[in-house]
């Protein structure tokens, strides 16, 4: 038995509010129960989950009239796609007749969407067209039967929904500076999506938010990968504090090859045409971007011991077009197998997290001045559970 599965949520409110100092420098990590409380989950997933702007996709592979990408929010099933006017609309996917769900697949393309139970369908703006031997049923009016929708926030070319009615927050508004300051110079909305995957792993969800938001462990754990752009730790910048978003940025050394912007790419200058940028959108939504590459993950709790994430990549259209066909499947299956490698590398070290972290007795940890990030996002999650 996890000792920490039944800590109590108030009980570990004043545990985190301690930890999580007005100071980054007298700031410690988050109480590990927070990874294993089922009180702490429940409050994740009524305060957070059900609450906040989660990203689902990038609005490029929704490429077509009918194009759809499928999710989960908080155990909601909900799909987003492309209508007939060109906007991107959002859906919970479930029949309006008895829930079944719609849409099986992770993405496809549909003229309608047919429910396979009872074959319902609706157009692509979740009106009813047809119910089979409905008329049977006195006063029945298919305008009252619509697919429940959502909205949608497209930012810098990535999809977000919310399950709340009157969100918080407008994205364009929160993220407005961090836009403005530093990735808008990349135009992360014209890189081409050519890989989306999924992957589950038996960790808490904030585990590998963790994990993304600190580049301390590079050098040591991606040696097959990342700590080959040679950025020295001492000049990773973190940048400002928000209570939207955090990030962190360093250049590598060289102007050339993997990191680098193309020869070709007029949108960057100096310093920032070999500059990464590590950030996280809140609660759940992680990037890596580069000049020739961005790497995008959206993470889904499915309990407080496991989560699913989908995971995608995109590549500036400058890049692309020095791709030929024929060299076009060995250069993406080489760019998945490096993400892949990178993600091995982490996932030892997430679940290593999770294992940890089951202790009742622990140290009382500490941060490295390049880890402000996980502090930033510590004070989100407490502001937001605490509500």
């Amino acid at each position: 038995m996890n000792p920490n599965t039944n800590t109590p949520v108030d009980k570990l409110l004043e545990e985190f509010k301690t930890a999580t100092a007005a100071q980054f420098e007298l700031a410690r990590p988050a109480p590990a129960a927070t990874k294993h409380s089922l009180d702490f989950y429940r409050r994740e997933i009524e305060n957070i989950f059900a609450q906040e702007w989660i990203c689902v996709g990038r609005e490029d592979e929704l490429e077509h009239q009918g194009s759809y990408l499928t999710h989960k929010i908080a155990d909601v099933p909900i799909f987003i796609v492309r209508q007939k006017s060109g906007e991107i609309a959002g859906f919970v996917n479930a029949c309006a007749h008895r829930h079944a769900c719609l849409l099986e697949e992770e993405s496809g393309k549909a003229k309608k969407i047919t429910c396979r139970y009872h074959a319902w369908s609706y157009d692509l703006e979740g009106q009813l067209l047809a119910a089979p031997f409905m008329e049977m049923k006195p006063g029945f009016d298919k305008s009252d039967h619509k697919l429940h929708p959502l909205q949608v926030e497209i930012w810098e070319g990535f999809v977000y929904v919310t399950l709340s009615e009157h969100p918080a927050t407008k994205l364009q508004t929160v993220l407005k500076p961090f836009r403005d300051g530093v990735v808008g110079r990349f135009d992360m909305a014209c890189y081409k999506t050519v890989l989306r995957r999924t992957m589950n792993w038996d960790a808490n969800w904030k585990n590998l938010i963790e994990n993304f938001t600190e580049s301390y462990h590079v050098p040591i754990a991606h040696s097959k990968t990342f700590a080959k752009h040679g950025k020295p730790l001492e000049e990773y910048i973190c940048g400002e504090d928000s209570d939207h978003y955090g990030y962190h940025r360093a250049s590598q050394k060289s102007e050339i090859g993997m990191g680098a912007a193309h020869v070709d790419n007029q949108r960057l200058k100096g310093e920032w045409r070999r500059m990464m940028v590590d950030f996280c959108i809140f609660p759940c939504h992680l990037v890596t971007l580069m000049p020739d590459y961005l790497w995008w993950i959206s993470v889904q709790p499915e309990g407080v011991d496991r989560f699913n994430a989908t995971w995608g990549v995109a590549v500036p259209p400058e890049v692309l077009k020095d791709i030929s066909d024929a060299e076009y499947d060995k250069w993406l299956g080489d760019f998945e197998s490096y993400i892949d490698i990178a993600n091995d590398e982490d996932k030892v070290l997430v679940e290593a997290l999770q294992q940890g972290t089951r202790s009742p007795v622990l140290p009382k940890g500490t941060f490295h001045s390049i880890e402000r990030n996980l502090w930033q996002f510590n004070r989100y999650l407490l502001r937001m559970c605490s509500e």
